[in-house]
């Protein structure tokens, strides 16, 4: 497991490539794949974690919240969260995502 500092530092890429995969069509589940062989380390490790749960037919929101206990990311827990919120209110994820990685983007240049 990588450290939250060094996970936290490659989460907006992780965000960005999410978000330009849902906007291509891939679902959640698709867009962790994607994300596990795209992405470098020690980020796509942790994507490619989430895909092997998730093709083993592990629930999403499970699955996310044990991931953000395994790495103790407050950052990861927006995420999450932005993904619950979509799933109950419905609206556009990618949207979401777009304000978010740019929000956690922005925080680590100050």
């Amino acid at each position: 497991m990588p450290t939250t500092t060094s996970f936290e530092q490659h989460l907006p890429e992780l965000i960005r490539h999410f978000e330009v995969t849902l906007r291509s069509g891939y679902s959640i589940r698709q867009s962790f794949a994607l994300m596990a062989q795209d992405l470098p380390q020690p980020i796509g490790a942790e994507a490619q974690l989430i895909s092997e749960a998730l093709e083993g037919e592990a629930p999403l929101l499970p699955t996310l919240e044990s991931w953000v206990q395994r790495t103790g990311s407050h950052d990861l827990d927006l995420l999450v969260a932005a993904i619950k919120v979509q799933l109950e209110v419905g609206g556009n994820l990618a949207d979401k995502l777009k304000f978010l990685q740019q929000l956690l983007a922005q925080r680590q240049l100050s």
